[in-house]
């Protein structure tokens, strides 16, 4: 069984992007920022896009893992 930091780490390294809204679709994660602040202290590289959700305008980020893929 794997840890919510742990399903989004693995799914930010594969080159995707995960918004809030998909990880609570996929990962069953309500607080995604919470995640990505503790993978950040671990030392993984998570940069953030902006952007608009097509579905009611509101705008939010996407987060992805940086070009170093992993740890600093």
């Amino acid at each position: 069984m794997y840890t919510q930091a742990e399903k989004v780490i693995n799914y930010l390294s594969k080159g995707n992007t995960l918004t809030s809204k998909q990880a609570k679709s996929r990962f069953k994660i309500a607080n995604l920022r919470a995640r990505i602040t503790e993978l950040r202290q671990e030392g993984y590289k998570i940069g953030t896009t902006p952007v608009v959700f097509r579905d009611t305008g509101a705008h939010g980020v996407a987060y992805t893992l940086t070009k170093g893929r992993g740890r600093k």
